[in-house]
């Protein structure tokens, strides 16, 4: 609690740390009338508002501001002599007091602290610029606030400087290098079939740790080599770093280059800091030919056909360079494998002789019936190696391309006919049936639907029956077959009952047209005569009769018929005994 004394010689004033002011961390603040972020970049004057979390009350003034030399109010050592002496408003010019890091400050008009950014000590803004992205970096200052009692209390201002990515910049804008075709494996420096170097980089966040990574120009016309990269080399909190890269020329791939030819390729050399910032150098490397015997000059030689779409035709021309103009050459063909399909033929060589370029056409026609076994995508490649002169070979691929062919189905006997039993008698019927699918990769299975059209001539079935007698039809890969213990004595004689089945093959290639032409199969069951059942009531299968009466009797008899239709007429024939 601050004190205030009254002598003969002035007036004293002096305090102890207090409660009431609180310990401010600022990781933004104010400019203008937007709130910003504090960063490492921040070059003008911010403004904080100090007594936002201060206690006292709204009679609470800002007193007077210091750097932060003072011990931690935690330790409730007395302040520094000059947070007694209360700072008057005024503006940044004519300000002396500073944070602990030399940026000047000062109380504002509206209680705020002013801070200037740009007046912070060289050696603190070479640490902040060395600050990565998500790093951070804090000055502070203290403050005395007045409250409406008298009483001073002061606290301790930390201003945190979060860190932001800075660019990677290359030391060297172009790096290049040069290999020769033919050259000895040994390095040189002037005939070698590798070349090296390094790149050097430099980046102000210490802390960084960089990758590389390269892509060929989009402007490369060849790829004749290899080039690659090796790690980065940096050190740890180290503002420079290299990367060497190595190119390595393909010699097969270089020997279309004539003598005194050259090729170039450039690479393009990325350095990323992974926070974002990233910088680019151009490797330019060329390649330089030397002399050779026949090079082939034609890109890749393919042909692509398809089953189906009619008899198929493919043609290229492979053309050829040779310096040596005297030179004369021959053609050998030689296929890949043996049992090719179709026939490659080629025309007669139009030589280099005295031109030094040359060329070959070529054709390759097959059937296509001969191309019917392959299946849905199903691919046949052919590959025919044309060799010109000394044993130069350039490669004509052909790519037959398989479509669905439609398996088809064959039922000999698409009828089943049976006659009602007795009772829960089993009636059965079965036809062959057989497939075949030219795809000879395709999986074909027999499936069956009914049709649902049961019928029975004589009324309208039960449910019950009818589900019952649709469910005895099934197929395999051979057979159609039909069973059913179904009791069907209700049929009068010659009733029927019919119903159908829809019977499909089916491959599996998933195209539109992986499934046969439909069969159907009919089913008729014929109903037979039941004989009728005669009985008698209890006692009535006898009379008698007394002689010298009146000879009469009677009794009673009934019949029945499970044929549902049946009618029934009744005869007496008697005998004498």
């Amino acid at each position: 609690m601050a004190t205030t004394t009254t002598t003969s010689g002035g007036t004293v004033t002096s305090f102890s740390n207090t409660p009431q002011a609180q310990d401010d961390i600022f990781t933004t603040g104010v400019i203008g009338t937007s709130n910003v972020t504090i960063t490492e970049d921040l070059q003008g004057v911010v403004y904080l508002d100090v007594m936002s979390n201060d206690l006292g009350g709204n009679a609470k003034t800002l007193w007077s501001v210091d750097n932060a030399t003072s011990l931690s109010t935690a330790t409730k050592v007395y302040a520094p002599a000059d947070l007694l002496v209360q700072d008057t408003s005024r503006i940044e010019a004519t300000s002396t007091d500073t944070s602990l890091n030399g940026a000047k400050i000062w109380i504002t008009s509206d209680g705020k602290v002013g801070y200037d950014a740009a007046t912070l000590s060289t050696a603190f803004k070479t640490q902040l610029q060395e600050l990565a992205a998500g790093a951070s970096l804090a000055d502070s200052f203290t403050y005395a606030i007045r409250l409406g009692n008298g009483t001073l209390s002061w606290a301790t201002a930390q201003v945190q400087f979060a860190g932001m990515n800075d660019s990677v910049t290359m030391n060297v804008s172009v790096q290049a290098g040069t290999v020769t075709e033919d050259a000895p494996t040994t390095p040189s420096t002037t005939d070698s079939l590798s070349t090296t170097g390094t790149i050097a980089f430099s980046d102000v966040d210490l802390s960084d740790t960089h990758t590389a990574s390269f892509v060929a120009a989009g402007g490369n016309t060849t790829a004749l080599g290899n080039f690659s990269l090796a790690s980065v080399i940096e050190a740890a909190n180290a503002a420079n770093g290299t990367v060497n890269w190595t190119y390595t020329v393909n010699n097969a791939a270089a020997q279309y280059l004539a003598q005194g030819q050259t090729a170039t390729e450039t690479y393009v050399v990325t350095v990323n800091d992974g926070h974002g910032s990233s910088t680019t150098q151009n490797v330019i490397i060329t390649i330089t030919g030397t002399n050779d015997q026949v090079h082939i000059t034609s890109g890749v030689q393919t042909g692509d056909a398809k089953e189906d779409s009619g008899d198929y035709a493919a043609n290229g021309s492979i053309t050829f360079t040779d310096a040596d103009l005297i030179d004369t050459h021959s053609v050998t063909v030689t296929p890949g494998a043996s049992g090719y399909l179709g026939s490659f033929t080629t025309d007669p060589l139009h030589d280099s002789t005295g031109t030094g370029s040359g060329s070959l056409g070529w054709h390759f026609a097959v059937d296509n019936a001969a191309v019917q076994f392959l299946g849905e995508g199903q691919i046949l490649t052919q590959t025919y190696n044309v060799a010109i002169g000394d044993g130069t070979v350039q490669t004509v691929t052909i790519t037959i391309t398989g479509t669905n062919d439609r398996p088809t189905l064959t039922i000999a006997d698409t009828t089943g006919a049976m006659s009602e039993g007795n009772g829960t008698a089993t009636l059965s019927d079965s036809g062959a049936l057989s497939f075949a699918d030219v795809d000879n990769i395709d999986v074909v299975t027999v499936s069956h639907t009914s049709n649902g059209n049961i019928a029975w001539s004589g009324g309208t079935l039960d449910a019950g029956v009818a589900s019952a007698l649709v469910a005895g039809f099934s197929v395999d890969h051979n057979s159609w077959d039909y069973s059913t213990n179904q009791n069907l004595d209700f049929l009068g004689a010659g009733e029927t009952v019919t119903f159908s089945y829809t019977v499909v093959a089916t491959d599996n290639s998933g195209a539109a047209n992986a499934a046969s032409t439909t069969q159907t199969v009919t089913i008729t069951i014929t109903g037979s005569n039941d004989a009728p059942v005669l009985s008698f009531a209890n006692g009535n299968d006898v009379g008698a009769v007394q002689e010298d009466t009146t000879l009469s009797v009677s009794g009673q008899f009934s019949s029945s018929d499970i044929d549902h239709a049946a009618t029934a007429t009744w005869s007496i024939n008697g005998s004498a005994t």
